[in-house]
């Protein structure tokens, strides 16, 4: 199975340059077997660029699953849809056109919602599925809906409400669990218990995507990474607010699974 990093913050791998691709603040990913693109980035621009420097035509995606609404995820929605000519099912939260806010610096409101209306979608030829509960979109691929804080505390950042919406792609591999999350706002814990609780499976094989560690203490880096190494997957990808530091720790602690994301990343699973 392969996946590939199409939006992330970094510019990691050779490809990035050989290649001209694009970074931008966000994530997006491509599972090719399933034909599912996971988030489109913040702008568009950084996508489409990326996904026809790699050979992967816009047309190509069965499904859109979007991991929850904030813009640096949902971005890239509209430039996406206007590079296809053919429907798409897109899944979300049922909260997907809710309002989301961060605070800056300075305590001011920034509005991070998304920037299209269901009528665009509409019009664009999207099947819009709105869930809450797990989505099953293959007998080995769920979408997680919504994710229930029971094993660890969220991870919000500057953001202003808790981020029902946060939803994950679980895959089960023969291998264990591969959970694929855009920010992680729910906690890594929920994430990979409730992977084990909705899949059946008792072994995490891959993390993948943004683990916001971003504004989190040093204390719960440490915990969220000590929890990681109890569960021995064998692939770590953490990327866009994950952070550089807390990329470092989890390279620290897990050397041999930890892999540098960055946009372009070809991950064999």
């Amino acid at each position: 199975m392969k996946i590939t990093i199409l939006v992330d913050n970094y510019a990691t791998q050779l490809p990035s340059l050989s290649k001209r691709l694009l970074s931008e603040w966000g994530f997006a990913a491509y599972i090719h077997d399933y034909k599912i693109l996971y988030d489109t980035g913040l702008t568009g621009t950084a996508l489409i660029n990326n996904m026809k420097a790699l050979g992967i035509d816009p047309n190509e995606p069965d499904y859109l699953v979007i991991s929850h609404r904030h813009i640096d995820h949902t971005g890239g929605v509209r430039k996406f849809l206007e590079n296809r000519t053919r429907p798409i099912t897109m899944i979300a939260h049922i909260n997907l056109f809710t309002k989301a806010y961060a605070k800056d610096e300075k305590g001011n409101l920034e509005d991070i919602s998304v920037d299209f209306t269901e009528n665009d979608l509409k019009n664009r030829g999207v099947n819009l599925v709105l869930i809450k509960e797990p989505y099953k979109l293959f007998n080995d691929v769920i979408v997680s809906g919504q994710i229930p804080r029971m094993w660890g505390p969220s991870h919000l950042g500057a953001v202003t409400d808790d981020i029902p919406d946060d939803m994950a792609l679980y895959i089960k591999h023969p291998k264990g669990l591969i959970a694929i999350t855009g920010c992680g706002h729910s906690g890594v814990e929920n994430i990979v218990e409730y992977g084990f609780q909705i899949t059946g499976l008792s072994r995490l094989y891959a993390m993948i995507g943004g683990l916001h560690f971003l504004g989190l203490s040093e204390d719960r880096v440490r915990q969220v990474v000590n929890y990681l190494v109890s569960k021995a997957p064998d692939i770590v990808v953490g990327t866009h607010c994950t952070g550089i530091m807390g990329m470092s720790a989890l390279y620290n602690a897990m050397p041999k699974a930890f892999r540098v994301g960055g946009v372009g990343l070809v991950i064999e699973l």
